[in-house]
């Protein structure tokens, strides 16, 4: 069924799942899904496939990139890792790799997949996008926006590229620019939440916030467990005071998270804006524990423990308020 609309996939597939499951049959709809982009729908599929055949490479790389699409990098390493050591090779799967390595940080290990792929033959738009992502991640600012810049227009509404482009260049192009770019990669790709949480951001950067609001809301039904979008939804409502939206979301930041020390030094300063004094020294204590080389939690503890509760209404302002980047 390669090369017919997804949509017709699913429909013709559904037809026949409704009588008889079938691994195959899943994978077969779960691909389609995932070209429409509905992460959610096509992780269901796959995983009902490996359910019934649970040793299948092809279906274990399929559940490797949704994994990754929905922002899940522990289990989509795992099941890279899985297919590396089954022997499974392909320049997909050095990619996918380097792009999980990338996310978490782990710059030589995201260069080493990355330099491993370059040695097999890359359609045109593969080699530009491990070009871009080798350059992004060794911080190389001027190779990164020269790789954007010669591959953009012919690449720039197809995964992956668009996803580096849309978060790295919002600060980087006219706000104009950016914005009919964005529509265009969503009139394509409409159901892609990566492009539509940077609409939220755009709409928020431009102080559209009821509409950024109800973006943010859309961009959650697609990353339910997404602990980012969840440090990034409080420092939405932190930004614009409303503490209580703020804190409930940073309340789901687990505690052994990268986003987890800023979410909790915030989250104590939204207290503090609520008039619960009480509240953010207690929460303060807490995270001094958890992260005791971080300094902010102390200073800010001795701050509060050496001022009344009028005082620190009256100067708020002198309050570290910039929030955390994602």
């Amino acid at each position: 069924m390669k090369g017919e609309d997804p949509q017709r996939v699913i429909q013709y597939v559904s037809a026949i799942l409704e009588d008889k499951p079938s691994s195959s049959l899943y994978y077969i709809r779960s691909k389609a899904y995932f070209t429409q982009r509905k992460y959610l729908k096509a992780y269901e599929d796959i995983q009902r496939a490996l359910q019934i055949e649970s040793g299948d490479l092809d279906f274990l790389f399929l559940s490797a990139q949704i994994h990754y699409h929905l922002e899940e990098y522990t289990d989509a390493l795992k099941d890279a890792k899985s297919l590396e050591e089954a022997g499974f090779s392909a320049p997909g799967l050095w990619i996918l790799l380097a792009e999980i390595y990338a996310q978490q940080k782990q710059i030589k290990m995201a260069n080493y997949y990355l330099a491993k792929s370059l040695k097999v033959g890359l359609s045109p738009k593969d080699r530009a996008y491990v070009y871009t992502l080798r350059n992004l991640s060794v911080g190389d600012t001027l190779a990164w926006m020269k790789s954007v810049r010669d591959s953009s227009n012919i690449y720039l509404s197809e995964t992956p590229l668009a996803r580096l482009y849309f978060q790295h260049q919002g600060v980087r192009v006219p706000l104009m620019i950016y914005q009919a770019q964005l529509l265009a990669a969503r009139k394509k790709y409409p159901n892609d939440p990566h492009l539509l949480r940077f609409w939220a951001r755009f709409l928020a950067q431009i102080r559209q916030i009821p509409r950024a609001e109800k973006v943010y809301a859309s961009v959650l039904a697609s990353f339910s467990n997404n602990i980012s979008l969840f440090a990034e939804l409080g420092n939405f409502y932190f930004k614009n005071r409303d503490y209580y939206k703020a804190i409930a979301f940073y309340d789901k930041v687990p505690n052994d998270n990268a986003f987890s020390s800023e979410a909790m030094f915030t989250k104590s300063i939204c207290w503090l804006y609520l008039g619960e004094r009480l509240k953010s020294i207690e929460l303060l204590d807490s995270a001094q524990r958890l992260y005791p080389a971080d300094a902010r939690f102390k200073s800010l503890r001795y701050r509060l423990m050496n001022r009344n509760i009028d005082s620190t209404r009256a100067q708020r302002d002198s309050l570290y308020t910039e929030t955390p980047e994602n």
